[in-house]
């Protein structure tokens, strides 16, 4: 977001006036943000001390305090947030497990929002372009996902703002466990604690083997190397600790940057070594353990310095749904059987156990038909230490709806088996771009092969 010194130089030259709706200028007046304003930059005109008043409460509300959800107000606001993360975790298959922390930022986010927004002030995000091109997936699942946002609260959202839930949402998705930790990585980020996050969370997917030790605003990262080995920052910064220059949002040049650097290279080179004697071990004498293990890092000395990035690839519907996860059934059944029946195929191929399927009975049991993606198609999934092996997908359609309740019938069930909670992002992006046309649909069902079904695909996708 902009900050008041980026304003200022904006407004100065400005020469139109500014109008907002529905202000009460008297309580404007007497508060005490537009007495500092009027104290502190008396050479502007009153409409532009109002506008830079305006945006002082927001900032206030970048400190969240014990007492930040007292008010009624909040309260409101609190619990259209918890929706929304529920919503979230409904269309995009996954689970916060720092849910808590998640929602505290959306509501300090949110909250600030909704006082520009009330006065017809739109921020513009510096950052929409890179976020969009770098998380399409995450972005389309989180502006879907603010469709409900737009409705409880009767006002549009933008892009912009958006992208910024965007950056939430993906700063809280859960990465796999790391392991020997071994480089000690600081996150430097002078744009916001959102952006910050975001950042942290691509360097523990790039590097599962080093540890992030801390995220710091550029001005507060002085004396760092007695805590890090390596800093990787958004802006240039003086340090005699080695440093890494990063766009905000990580561009492939930013991730072949990091991982080619000389310290990266040791820290990958290790991890593979260990690796390698952990697959030869068992053929290996123990008294010839230490002689091994140098030989294999020697090996890798040699190696080329130059590591590539993968893209970190996503694989979407058409990548993992095969003709052979794909069925089509006139039979009449209970939902708990289609359930089983649409599950056969991953079970079948390993990627689930069956108390997988198990899981999304007692789920749908408790917590109800929340797995519907609309009126006809269920997403049935669940957590992935529920009995997922691997990322996979399957695609049912019953020509004999299963009914749910006297309210619902399922006429395909997609089921998913998710490992994490970012693989498959491409997957439910692509889905709820399928569901949300009835003709895509309607195509799917009246389709009788599994070699059919795939082509309609094909061509949709």
């Amino acid at each position: 977001m902009y900050s008041l010194a980026a304003l200022l130089p904006i407004m100065k030259n400005s020469t139109d006036a500014l109008n907002f709706v529905g202000l009460k200028r008297e309580k404007i007046f007497a508060s005490r943000e537009f007495r500092q304003v009027q104290k502190f930059f008396p050479e502007l005109r009153e409409d532009e001390q109002i506008y830079l008043s305006l945006h002082l409460p927001g900032s206030r509300l970048s400190v969240s305090t014990d007492k930040i959800f007292e008010d009624k107000s909040d309260q409101s606001i609190y619990g259209i947030v918890k929706t929304l993360v529920s919503e979230f975790e409904k269309i995009a298959c996954v689970y916060f497990s720092e849910r808590d922390e998640l929602e505290r930022a959306l509501f300090i986010h949110i909250r600030s929002s909704l006082y520009r927004f009330k006065y017809g002030i739109q921020l513009g995000n510096p950052m929409r372009e890179d976020i969009v091109r770098e998380y399409p997936n995450l972005f389309n699942i989180t502006k879907s996902v603010t469709k409900y946002l737009e409705r409880m609260l009767g006002l549009p959202v933008t892009d912009s703002e958006v992208a910024y839930l965007t950056l939430h949402f993906g700063a809280f998705l859960k990465i796999d466990e790391k392991k020997n930790p071994q480089l000690r990585i600081l996150i430097v980020c002078v744009n916001g604690v959102s952006t910050g996050n975001m950042l942290k969370h691509e360097i523990e997917k790039l590097l599962p083997e080093a540890k992030i030790v801390g995220l710091v605003a550029a001005v507060d990262a002085f004396n760092v190397q007695e805590g890090c080995d390596l800093i990787i920052s958004t802006a240039p910064i003086k340090s005699i600790v080695p440093a890494i220059v990063v766009h905000p949002i990580l561009t492939d040049d930013d991730r072949k940057f990091i991982l080619n650097h000389r310290l990266v290279r040791q820290l990958w080179r290790g991890g593979l070594a260990d690796i390698l004697f952990e697959a030869v071990r068992k053929y290996v004498d123990k008294k010839n353990y230490d002689a091994v293990k140098r030989e294999i890092q020697n090996c890798l000395q040699g190696a080329s310095d130059t590591i590539e990035v993968d893209g970190d690839f996503k694989p979407g519907i058409l990548d993992l749904l095969t003709a052979d996860k794909i069925s089509v059934t006139d039979e009449l059944m209970t939902w708990t059987d289609a359930v089983y029946f649409a599950g056969e195929p991953l079970i079948r191929d390993g990627s689930i156990v069956e108390k997988y399927l198990d899981a999304i009975i007692s789920n749908t049991m408790y917590y109800g038909l929340f797995m519907f993606i609309n009126a006809d198609v269920m997403l049935a999934h669940a957590k992935p230490q529920d009995g997922v092996n691997r990322l996979d997908l399957s695609l049912t359609i019953f020509k004999t709806p299963i009914p749910f309740n006297e309210n619902r019938a399922a006429k395909m069930i997609f089921m998913l088996s998710a490992e994490n909670n970012e693989r498959h992002l491409k997957i439910m992006d692509e889905l709820l771009r399928l569901a949300s046309v009835d003709k895509n649909l309607s195509r799917l069902w009246s389709a009788n092969s599994a070699d059919e079904i795939l082509s309609v695909l094909k061509e949709i996708l």
